[in-house]
């Protein structure tokens, strides 16, 4: 029973010294090119700053098209593109900030059982997110 709780004491006084030690070590890490693109999958969009898209919704609209909302702080016009997995663009319009709106709405149109890639490009940001469409 004391050799249990010797092994016991001792886990728990090295606790407090593996948190000190390990997030030290993994944020001194740096990711390569190649590790960032296989931990996220190949991103197809300019070098720009990246950001993950918010506030979207797609959702059926009539005819069997779609209807596509989303929310985003823009400074400037941007560009609205869905690509498929082939790398398509089936959609592309222009997102104009003139009356400084902070949301958006597009009839996309018919789109097949895919995954599509959704990006709002502006000069020196794109704002992205991924979206899949089943039978």
């Amino acid at each position: 029973m004391k050799m249990k709780q010797t092994y016991v004491w001792a886990i728990v006084a090295a606790v407090p010294f593996m948190m000190q030690v390990l997030p030290a070590k993994a944020q001194s890490q740096e990711k390569t090119p190649a590790a960032t693109e296989k931990e996220h999958g190949p991103h197809t969009a300019c070098t720009n700053d990246s950001e993950t898209l918010s506030g979207l919704f797609l959702t059926p609209a009539p005819k069997g098209t779609f209807k596509l909302d989303f929310e985003q702080q823009l400074k400037e016009d941007a560009v609205l593109a869905i690509t498929n997995t082939k790398g398509q663009k089936v959609f592309e319009k222009p997102v104009s900030t003139a009356k400084q709106q902070k949301a958006w709405s597009y009839n996309v149109g018919k789109l097949k059982a895919d995954t599509y890639l959704v990006e709002v490009k502006t000069s020196d940001t794109t704002y992205w997110t991924k979206f899949k469409i089943g039978k």
